[in-house]
């Protein structure tokens, strides 16, 4: 038997080392120089050397450019060192000499979906899959290609083929789930989940999707069951506590929250959402000092957006300041989110004489309130398949004078475009409460009940107050307010429909205080997460901590749509405002439904939300300044039922002719602002270039 024949013999067996050897031998004596630079390239290929394995089949391609196993080989290669494009080159060029090849047609399908062309990927798989072509190891591949183009009942059906025949593979209920999911939602996707769990225990992904299906669909006490079954057998498994932090914090934990997002970014420093998380639910401990906030928002800055300060491009904008601006605003929240709520005027009202609107969305779906808002925008670039660098280019390319953040630090939150500094003037507003720690965001928009003079909170951004309000909301449409319920119940009801996650020590404190000022009072704390034993107990804790009254706190399911939920204002006659995160919309559509909002204004703007928001419609003396304060004032409004009477029948009406509902004149303001940060930097560029 001659040298190459042994080596495909021990090739062919595994014995690798052997087959090296005698395809260098035949190279010495020049037998077979083709097959033998084709083994070895192989043999690296298989053992993980691809990189070094290139050069040998490149020179075999050279001697031999139509041999389709030299061609596969190198197609394996570039594929085992993750060039993908050049793999696909390969294997396709493979199927031009020698069409219809099965092995060929899956290496390139694999190549597909390696590159995430997903269309290329199932039409190759489903050639294999019409010819009977296929192999244990294409289901898989083929079932996600199909649940990328969103073709998920096929999808479905493929994966219940593939079960029969593997009944017990994790991976395939894994994917099965996430198809489940797409296509009927999270009830018939959960029981998937749990069985590829029940298979594996090992498959951790499926731990990850069980635990953000039941986050997002108002059930974070089993996603924190889940997350501590994980954790209970796989204690350094990080990624596990995103979701459990997420969890945590939805059930009023807010401490143990912040603490497993810092679980994370110690494990992977890199990881800047989570990193984002962590600074973000930061801001409602009540134990924090201005100074130490701060310095975590500067470390994420430091971390993930001053590298980025080497790649900031030369701007070209026009320098002039009485020209038509170009203002772009970015945001993963405009749709049926809160935030939208305060833009829904504003771009109704903006003066498209003098700005020019664009919108960066980085919406996964877009839905009815994105339609009324893309009404009022003359650019819309719906930003979520691009990269944060891409982001950057396309609002650079547009050469957009004032790029306008309205997330922050919240979740698909773009400071990393914004680290790119893709437009000369920056600026961060609405979506956050406080700096964003980064030094490419020029401005922050606030006003001077959010962030007075003198205030002892940190930013790096100069801050730049409007002389009024510096919100403007749209009020949703809501049934009138009722009659109020203290007349047919006798006594008082406070409330708060306040997130679990902004009831704080302090807060169970402040509004403990109320009911011991006001012994016949009831306090109504409404939650979507108030079905869990967990977020109970957490929330019961606090006041229990705080010496209440346990036996006068009712709790109500509050997982229901807008208008029942408006409605249940109706059992309320005075809202207390959290600390030291105050509640923003909660506390404007109290105020529409004829409701009364105390607060506690802090030091930080988390804790000002409800001073600027009552100063606005002319209630500043709702606003305390100490707890003592905050149980005199809600003592006083409790015996005072003229007066609530009146404002459950005024106060909408007050409230719609105030600044804060005030849509023309908040646009005005707000491009007035945008001129003036506009000018100031059209006098530096003079500067610099004089």
């Amino acid at each position: 038997m001659d040298l190459i024949a042994h080596a495909k013999t021990h090739f062919k067996a595994g014995r690798f080392s052997d087959a090296a050897a005698c395809c260098r031998e035949a190279l010495k004596s020049g037998q077979a120089v083709v097959d033998s630079l084709m083994l070895l390239g192989s043999i690296g290929t298989l053992t993980n050397a691809a990189h070094a394995s290139i050069p040998l089949l490149q020179l075999a391609a050279s001697l031999a450019p139509k041999d389709i196993s030299v061609l596969n080989a190198l197609g394996l290669a570039h594929q085992a060192v993750q060039n993908h494009e050049q793999a696909c080159r390969y294997f396709e060029q493979v199927l031009t000499l020698s069409p219809g090849r099965p092995e060929t047609i899956r290496n390139l399908a694999h190549a597909q979906v390696a590159r995430k062309d997903w269309k290329k990927a199932k039409a190759l798989f489903s050639q294999l899959h019409s010819k009977g072509s296929f192999a244990q190891k294409d289901w898989l591949p083929y079932a996600l290609s199909l649940h990328h183009l969103k073709e998920h009942h096929q999808a479905i059906a493929l994966l219940r083929e593939f079960l029969n025949i593997e009944p017990h593979n994790a991976d395939a209920w894994h994917v099965l789930g996430m198809c489940l999911y797409d296509a009927k939602g999270a009830s018939a996707a959960i029981p998937a989940y749990k069985t590829a769990i029940q298979k594996d225990k090992k498959k951790f992904s499926a731990y990850l999707n069980l635990t953000a299906v039941f986050n997002k669909h108002s059930n974070p006490g089993a996603a924190a069951r889940t997350a501590r079954e994980l954790l209970r057998t796989e204690p350094k498994y990080f990624a596990i506590h995103v979701n459990y932090g997420l969890a945590l914090a939805s059930l009023g934990k807010s401490h143990e929250a912040v603490a497993s997002f810092k679980a994370v970014i110690d494990s992977d420093p890199g990881n800047h959402p989570c990193h984002s998380n962590y600074v973000f639910y930061s801001q409602y401990l009540d134990d924090i000092s201005p100074k130490a906030l701060y310095e975590r928002h500067l470390a994420w800055s430091m971390r993930h957006a001053e590298p980025l300060r080497r790649s900031w491009p030369k701007h070209r904008n026009t320098p002039d300041p009485n020209r038509r601006l170009r203002i772009g605003y970015v945001s993963p929240d405009l749709k049926g989110h809160s935030c939208a709520w305060f833009m829904l005027d504003l771009l109704a009202q903006h003066d498209h004489a003098a700005v020019e609107v664009f919108v960066y969305a980085n919406l996964e779906q877009e839905d009815g309130v994105t339609a009324l808002l893309k009404r009022n925008v003359d650019v819309w670039h719906n930003v979520s398949t691009l990269s944060e660098t891409a982001c950057a280019r396309q609002i650079h390319e547009d050469r957009v004078d004032i790029l306008i953040d309205l997330a922050g630090h919240t979740a698909r939150n773009s400071l990393l475009t914004f680290a790119c500094k893709p437009a000369p003037v920056q600026v961060t507003w609405l979506g956050y409460p406080g700096t964003t720690g980064l030094s490419a965001i020029d401005y922050r928009l606030s006003d001077p009940w959010l962030t007075p003079e003198g205030t002892p909170e940190l930013f790096s951004e100069q801050i730049y107050n409007l002389p009024r309000v510096s919100h403007c909301f749209h009020p949703p449409a809501a049934p009138e307010p009722s009659p109020l319920p203290a007349l047919r119940n006798g006594h008082i009801t406070f409330g708060s429909f306040n997130t679990f996650a902004k009831i704080s020590d302090t807060a169970a404190r402040l509004w403990s205080s109320a009911l011991a000022q006001v012994p016949t009072a009831r306090l109504l704390l409404k939650s979507r997460y108030i079905s869990s034993d967990e977020a109970r107990e957490a929330v019961l804790d606090r006041f229990r901590r705080a010496g209440a009254d346990l036996s006068r706190i009712d709790l109500v399911n509050g997982n229901e749509r807008q208008h029942d939920h408006l409605q249940q204002y109706g059992q309320v006659d005075i809202a207390l405002d959290s600390f030291p995160y105050g509640g923003m919309t909660t506390t404007c559509e109290a105020l529409w439904m004829g409701v009364p909002v105390i607060t506690m204004a802090g030091e930080r703007t988390s804790a000002r939300y409800g001073t600027s928001v009552l100063n606005a419609v002319g209630m500043g003396d709702l606003v305390a300044t100490t707890p003592d304060e905050f149980g005199a004032i809600a003592a006083r409004l409790a015996g005072d039922f003229d007066r609530l009477a009146h404002l459950r029948a005024n106060l909408r009406a007050r409230m719609a002719n105030s600044p804060l509902c005030d849509g023309a004149g908040f646009a005005r303001a707000l491009e007035a602002a945008y001129r003036d940060m506009w000018t100031r930097w059209c006098q530096q560029q003079a500067k610099d270039n004089g």
